[in-house]
């Protein structure tokens, strides 16, 4: 990981400084983290936390689906249950 020094003006300081009061984030540094995981879903630069998971439930979906269509698996109707 590494270190960077960061300066920066009086509205960002303020903002920081309530942040940490407020106890919403523990450090400096884990709200510059968020803040930059943030802009980089922004931008399409990284996934989003919806588009991880909707991956997720897809590829479970997709295990499940290949599981019934070769007979390992059942499906069954509400009614079933």
């Amino acid at each position: 990981m590494k270190s960077t020094m960061l300066q920066y003006d009086d509205f960002v300081s303020e903002a920081v400084e309530r942040l940490l009061q407020k106890g919403i984030f523990k450090s400096k540094a884990d709200i510059f983290r968020v803040g930059a995981v943030e802009l980089a879903a922004k931008y399409g630069a990284v996934k989003t936390k919806e588009e991880v998971i909707e991956e997720m439930m897809f590829k479970d979906a997709e295990s499940e689906y290949r599981k019934v269509k070769a007979g390992k698996a059942r499906l069954y109707k509400s009614s079933e249950i």
